[in-house]
């Protein structure tokens, strides 16, 4: 196991392609300038771990988990974070997101409760089920993202524009948007608007 488990390491500068990794825990290590691509990682673990200016594109998860995760200014393409959830009922793989682009991500049945995804670009991704009451979505690009059968009440969406959000599905009770773009709620009841 010692050859597994790596704690406060730095690893930079590093290309990862079509890599698997199993059965390693990560402690507080921080990745920098790291590239992911079509890497698998089995029954692996990530605790505190802090990922700036890194690429994540088709990662392949199975009986892994990532807790209180920091990711600055990265690209997460292809993410599927329920492959990645912790065991447990209190720690989240999201710590802190900020300044990253996410794209064909899915969240499914998660609890986000008051998260901050505030200023990022999360383009044609999905939400579902999710418990994402009091979050922060302020001044992000959602372009296509879905939001179904999700509890949003409280969420801020201000100044956030090309969300997708079924009011059907959806709990939206004093959520926040703004005008003009809250006017795509109505676009799942698909009437005519003069």
């Amino acid at each position: 196991m010692q050859d597994n488990y790596f704690e406060e390491q730095i690893i930079k500068d590093k290309k990862f392609r079509n890599v698997t990794k199993e059965s390693c825990k990560f402690v507080d290590c921080s990745f920098e300038n790291c590239l992911f691509e079509e890497c698998r990682i089995l029954n692996c673990i990530f605790v505190n771990c802090r990922f700036e200016n890194c690429t994540v594109i088709s990662l392949e998860a199975k009986y892994s988990e990532i807790k209180n995760g920091d990711f600055q200014r990265c690209n997460l393409i292809g993410v599927h974070w329920e492959e990645l959830f912790p065991t447990g009922k209190y720690a989240c793989p999201i710590e802190q997101i900020k300044n990253c682009c996410l794209k064909y991500n899915t969240f499914a049945d998660a609890d986000f409760r008051k998260a901050d995804f505030s200023d990022n670009i999360i383009q044609e991704s999905m939400f579902d089920g999710c418990d994402l009451q009091e979050s922060n979505f302020q001044n992000c690009r959602l372009e296509k993202t879905q939001f179904t059968r999700c509890d949003i009440r409280k969420s801020d969406f201000r100044n956030s524009s090309g969300y997708v959000i079924d009011i059907v599905s959806n709990k939206l009770k004093q959520a926040k948007f703004s005008y003009p773009e809250v006017v795509r709620l109505l676009n799942s009841l698909e009437i005519q608007i003069d």
